[in-house]
């Protein structure tokens, strides 16, 4: 269910612990979990609601299954109803400011303790070595997050209940059990593909152009023809970058993701988990999680990540969730992914049989 406060937050930006609250009579509302960690809120409210009173922009709301907060962020009334939008409430990461801001070269977890602000804790990352540095003009906590997770490719899930934000690093979005497959759990799916900013080779420059030939055996580019046997260049100009090693590992990332078309698929899919847990317990699907997905139209087998979930807490039957393509360095061979298919042995096939036979 949702409340909403009948008290603002002070001005200090401080999280009061939220007591009573007035409920709002829906049910239907889904969270919308984002790749950056800025999850929204969304539900359609009668006018009627004697709570509809209350709301207002920048009230807040609680969700009560996860007990997350969220900040009203957009208000659309119509003449019966309303479509509200909230995000989650992360005002307590936008109260400092750093003028300038520069981090020296760090981890991530180190540079995301520096500005973490009281009260809330960073976990997550503690034993990666991969060492960043940024420098920004006047931001925020959050801002110095979110440029975090773009530098390192690490995103962050925040829980404002708990106060704890988690760095998700690629060793902790491994593959999974779960798995979509047209017969099981797969109603709907929508796919996009595109290859039109496709490219193998990558000239990376640093600040006051830093190039890789020191570190990259003389060579001032990366590459990844894999996929496409085609030379096709391009140049990547980021100052961000003072330190050559650095530059060349996240040039070589880009190029990796950059060297196949980018697959994406929204998905809707039976939340089996949400409605039977212990008959379905390894189908449970998390953000970032990597599943195996069986696409019914081309018949071709995909292993994808988790990039956004549509939640309906109420109705799990409408959960959908969005997923793309694991950059080919990621990515198990096809003979493994084959394997689980076909192989009348694996764990996999013997979980696919008995979802045909169970029904």
């Amino acid at each position: 269910m949702l409340k909403i406060r009948s008290d603002p937050y002070p001005l200090s930006g401080e999280v009061p612990e939220f007591e009573g609250g007035e409920l709002i009579a829906v049910d239907d509302y889904y969270i919308q979990r984002m790749e950056d960690g800025r999850d929204e809120l969304h539900f359609t409210v009668q006018l009627s609601d004697p709570a509809y009173k209350k709301i207002q922009e920048e009230s807040r709301i609680i969700e009560t299954t996860e007990n997350q907060t969220y900040v009203i962020r957009a208000i659309d009334a119509g003449g019966r109803t309303a479509d509200i939008k909230c995000q989650l409430d992360l005002d307590a990461w936008r109260v400092g400011i750093y003028i300038p801001y520069k981090s020296g070269t760090a981890a991530a977890i180190g540079i995301a303790k520096a500005v973490c602000p009281g009260g809330w804790t960073v976990v997550g990352a503690e034993s990666d070595t991969k060492a960043r540095a940024i420098e920004m003009e006047g931001p925020t906590p959050l801002d110095i997050m979110l440029e975090m997770e773009d530098l390192f490719g690490y995103p962050v899930r925040f829980d404002n209940d708990h106060r704890i934000a988690t760095i998700i690093t690629p060793k902790k979005a491994t593959q999974t059990t779960a798995y979509v497959v047209d017969s099981v759990n797969l109603r709907k799916t929508e796919y996009k593909g595109k290859s039109t900013d496709l490219y193998t080779r990558l000239y990376p420059i640093g600040k006051d152009g830093l190039r890789i030939y020191s570190v990259n055996g003389g060579k001032n580019y990366v590459q990844n023809t894999r996929y496409t046997k085609q030379i096709i260049s391009k140049v990547w100009i980021d100052e961000r970058y003072t330190d050559a090693q650095s530059l060349m590992e996240d040039a070589q990332a880009k190029v990796d993701a950059a060297s196949q078309p980018v697959r994406s698929w929204e998905l809707d899919v039976v939340d089996l988990h949400s409605l039977d847990p212990q008959r379905w317990s390894g189908l449970q699907m998390s953000m970032f999680d990597q599943i195996l997905l069986v696409d019914p139209h081309r018949e071709q087998r995909h292993l994808v990540q988790i990039r956004e979930q549509r939640i309906y807490p109420h109705h799990p039957e409408r959960n959908k969730i969005y997923v793309s393509t694991v950059a080919r360095n990621l990515q198990q061979t096809t003979y493994r992914l084959l394997k689980q298919i076909t192989d009348r042995n694996s764990a996999f096939y013997q979980i696919l049989k008995a979802s045909k036979l169970g029904g």
